[in-house]
Order: C-alpha cells, then sequence, then structure tokens
C-alpha cells in the first residue's frame, strides 16, 4: 500500500535530502513502517540518525546544511518535541540555515470515521492549541499536512522556502489519521 508517510520520504529523497535526524514518538509509526519496507525492497530513501533529543537532531542537521549548503530534515515528536528545538530554532533562524522540520500531531477524528483515530489518552493531551505557533516566529515558512494527496508538493514547496534566499528553515506538521 502506497501511504502518506511512503511519500513525503520519497519527495524528501526528491529534495536531495541524505540524512534525517529524527527523535522518533507515538506519531511515527507509520513512518517506521515505509522505511522499514524500503529498505527491505532495496528502495534509497534519506538514512535516519536517531537522537537523543530534538535539539541535538536540530543542531546536526543544522551543521550539515551549513557544511554542505544542502537542507536536510529533522523528524520530531508533535508539540513536545517541536517545544524541545528550543535554542537550536533559534540559532537555525538567524544563522539562516535551510532545515525541513517535520513533527506529528494528534489524530484529528476520534470515533473511527478514519483510519488511525484517537485510542489512547496522550492524543488528547498532545493536541495544543496551535502548534504551528511554537515555530511561527523562527521559521520561513509553516504547513499542516492534511491530507497524503498533496503531501509532495507541499515538502517541495517548504523546500523552495527554505533553499530561498534568505535561507532558513521550514516548519511541516501532520495529523495522524
Amino acid at each position: 500500500m502506497y501511504t502518506t508517510s511512503t511519500a513525503f520520504l520519497e519527495a524528501l529523497q526528491e529534495a536531495n535530502v541524505s540524512y534525517i535526524f529524527a527523535n522518533l514518538g507515538s506519531d511515527h509509526p507509520a513512518m517506521i513502517e515505509s522505511l522499514a519496507k524500503a529498505q527491505r525492497d532495496n528502495r534509497e530513501l534519506p538514512e535516519v540518525i536517531v537522537c537523543p533529543n530534538e535539539m541535538v537532531a536540530l543542531s546536526a542537521a543544522h551543521g550539515y546544511a551549513q557544511k554542505t549548503g544542502i537542507p536536510q530534515a529533522v523528524i520530531i515528536h508533535v508539540e513536545c518535541g517541536t517545544q524541545n528545538l528550543g535554542g537550536a530554532i533559534h540559532n537555525a533562524a538567524k544563522g539562516r540555515v535551510p532545515v525541513l522540520i517535520f513533527a506529528g500531531a494528534s489524530p484529528f477524528t476520534q470515533e473511527g470515521e478514519l483510519t488511525g483515530s484517537r485510542n489512547e489518552f496522550i492524543h488528547w493531551i498532545q493536541d495544543v492549541f496551535d502548534q504551528r505557533g511554537i515555530m511561527r516566529g523562527y521559521t520561513k515558512y509553516n504547513h499542516e499536512i492534511r491530507s497524503g494527496k498533496n503531501v509532495k508538493q507541499l515538502v517541495h514547496r517548504a523546500m523552495q522556502f527554505a533553499k530561498s534566499e534568505p535561507k532558513g528553515p521550514v516548519y511541516l506538521m501532520g495529523h495522524g489519521k
């Protein structure tokens, strides 16, 4: 089955992202599954480097992008991971370093209307008002992936912003459904 996660990861590959610096959480099982299937099928996707903290992940992506000029990706865990970017997002923004940051968000359905509806107490706790607002002052672009139908376009548009002068970080978030 072709999933939104697979399309997202393929879009990163198409955008010349070599590495995903990640601190994964409960919002990333579909992405982990897509990575495992790609590995099984010998399909090339960016290499995942697991980081112990989101600030470490963004700092590593920052350094790589600063050295090579090629934006890399950071994948973090919902709103708590977004907040853990702290000083690293400040550094990337003020240093005008291109990097794509992706965070998950709680599913937006709760009665089984779509596959992946809320089914854990944490889905309510991690559903904060305006998660994108946490990053708004530090990113050139932020958007919410609401459907797999246009995920590649959103990734490419975000990367276009990241690489345009003045360069800088961009933020995407996606809901589990």
